[in-house]
């Protein structure tokens, strides 16, 4: 998945400004894809290059004009292609999977930075546990189907959450006792 097809997904909903095609993406979007904010309106302007969406300006009292992007046919084609093609299973880039794998000698840094990052695991799931009890409160079978889709999209990021804290606390037992053994010997 590219940003530009999550964008072309947000501006299929309605037409909207890249400030609030951001917010979509802090607000919804964050649980399975990460973008700034700058990386947001870069990909815009290469949209509107190509031709898959369009914009019109808006005055603004007291502030800067501001562009409200549309999905134009040639954009449905594109995410309309792109949504037919299969996807391939995401591949990670996990900075701290490289230290497990040159760890060997630093144990006990190994089992610092996994605390660290134990912590930050719990404060995302926490975070998606908020917006699921904000913002899905009511049964799967009342859903709108619009709104059912975004959801499982966010059980699969709680999932994700708890199943990585699953293997965090087995790892972290497994080191325990390794740096408890080193220091025996």
């Amino acid at each position: 998945m590219s940003l530009r097809h999550l964008i072309l997904a947000v501006l299929l909903r309605e037409p909207s400004s890249g400030y609030q095609v951001a917010q979509e993406f802090d607000l919804v979007a964050g649980f399975f894809w990460k973008a700034t904010h700058q990386q947001v309106y870069r990909e815009l302007a290469g949209l509107a290059k190509t031709g898959f969406v369009a914009f019109r300006t808006v005055e603004q009292t007291g502030k800067p004009d501001k562009k409200v992007y549309s999905i134009t046919p040639a954009g449905i084609d594109e995410f309309n292609a792109w949504f037919a093609t299969p996807t391939s299973p995401p591949r990670t880039h996990d900075p701290l999977m490289i230290k497990f794998f040159a760890g060997n000698e630093r144990i006990d840094e190994l089992a610092r930075q996994l605390n660290l990052s134990i912590k930050e695991h719990e404060n995302a799931l926490a975070a998606l546990r908020k917006v699921e009890s904000e913002f899905y409160p009511e049964p799967t079978d009342q859903m709108p189907p619009w709104k059912l889709c975004i959801y499982l999209s966010l059980q699969l990021g709680i999932e994700r959450e708890m199943a990585w804290l699953g293997w965090a606390a087995r790892s972290a037992k497994v080191l325990e006792a390794l740096a408890s053994n080193d220091a025996k010997e």
